[in-house]
């Protein structure tokens, strides 16, 4: 089995979410312009959804990177490499216009970043929290950043509408330099993961009830970037996709805190109902604002539920998998991959199919979360405590 060296105590971890915290407010102010910017550059609905294939399965293959590249340098050494990724993505979005072939390179590179990104930080997140308050330390996991980045997607509207998206990919590399100060004074020891074909299928036996899950899991969640599309689509607005984006975001952050505590407290697989029930209610719901109401207030109103519901199943949900993540540390985080952007991929190819008619991705997406009304969570539990 992999050798447990924790890279960053507990103590350090306060800088890994300050890093989070200030980078979170950088990537916020573009990552739900980046396809609307693509589509002003001429490239059609189905080209940005191919832009997104390609994107994610680069985090899948990269994620194994990432774990060999930490076995030379480490786990913060490649969230430093992370950030030089990240400022050439950024970079090359400047010249995009210009050189029509990086439409096929960028994506790789968003996802090289984002596996040298989310696969170290899920590794030290799981090895530095307790499993009796992973409900409570998952939802600072997720709200501290979002403190920070409340606003930002309406500040980058703003920006990108008033003074143009170069602008705001420059002022994104700004925020991202300061994000990178952190991480500084930290150590970086080299890790010692195993990964082989033997351990892979050892660790799929162990925890293959999450597979099924996690497809549908995030199938629903990106969900959310063909929601604001439409939205772009239907009012041609980039300031009203900021705002319903900084609405979603301030009225899910102190929902998810509370949320946290009362997953381990309460009854999480009561919770995770309730959520799956809230989610898919609100999906079938905005198919028909899609199709029959598409005004802004109500898309407001949609947006802000969506992201209320999503919160109520994911805290139960993930503090459930990331504590089975603790007995095969690296190797689950990197395998939980697969499902994880083979549901990314199978909601794009659909988006594709009906990018004419977009309201019925989002009756899709609620029939489908239906599976999680009939799901024995609890079989999660166990198979954690084999």
């Amino acid at each position: 089995m992999n050798e447990m060296n924790l890279d960053v105590n507990k103590s350090q971890l306060p800088r890994i979410f300050q890093m989070m915290s200030i980078n979170s407010f950088g990537i916020s102010l573009i990552s739900i312009f980046i396809p609307i910017y693509l589509l002003q550059l001429g490239y059609s609905f189905q080209m940005v959804m191919v832009w997104l294939i390609i994107q994610h399965s680069s985090l899948l293959l990269n994620s194994f990177l990432t774990i060999l590249c930490s076995n030379r340098i480490g786990l913060v050494h490649c969230l430093h490499i992370r950030f030089v990724l990240l400022l050439s993505y950024l970079l090359l979005m400047f010249v995009l216009p210009s050189h029509r072939f990086l439409f096929f390179c960028i994506p790789i590179l968003i996802g090289m970043e984002a596996a040298f990104f989310w696969i170290p930080l899920n590794i030290l997140f799981v090895r530095n929290t307790e499993k009796d308050t992973m409900g409570g330390s998952l939802s600072k996991f997720f709200a501290y950043p979002k403190v920070f980045s409340m606003l930002s997607p309406l500040v980058g509207g703003f920006i990108a509408l008033y003074l143009g998206f170069p602008t705001l990919f420059i002022f994104a590399i700004s925020i991202v330099f300061v994000a990178f100060i952190p991480l500084l004074p930290l150590r970086s020891e080299k890790t010692h993961f195993i990964l082989s074909w033997s351990t892979a299928k050892e660790t799929y036996k162990r925890q293959k009830k999450y597979f099924i899950p996690e497809v549908i899991d995030n199938f629903t969640e990106d969900a959310g970037i063909i929601w604001s599309l439409f939205i772009y689509l239907q009012l041609i607005s980039i300031t009203q996709v900021g705002i319903v984006s900084a609405l979603a975001s301030f009225a899910g952050i102190f929902f998810t805190l509370t949320l946290g505590r009362l997953t381990d407290t309460w009854n999480k697989h009561k919770l995770l109902k309730i959520g799956a029930i809230s989610v898919t209610l609100i999906w079938i719901g905005a198919f028909f604002i899609g199709t029959y109401i598409p005004i802004a207030w109500l898309f407001y109103m949609a947006t802000v539920i969506m992201a209320l519901s999503m919160k109520v199943f994911l805290v139960p949900y993930q503090s459930m998998l990331f504590n089975s993540a603790r007995r095969d540390d690296a190797q689950f985080i990197v395998l939980r991959e697969v499902p994880t952007v083979l549901g990314r991929l199978i909601l794009y190819a659909t988006t594709i199919l009906l990018y004419k008619k977009l309201p019925l991705v989002f009756l899709t997406v609620g029939i489908v979360f239906i599976y999680f009304w009939f799901f024995n969570s609890k079989k999660l539990v166990a198979s954690d405590s084999n």
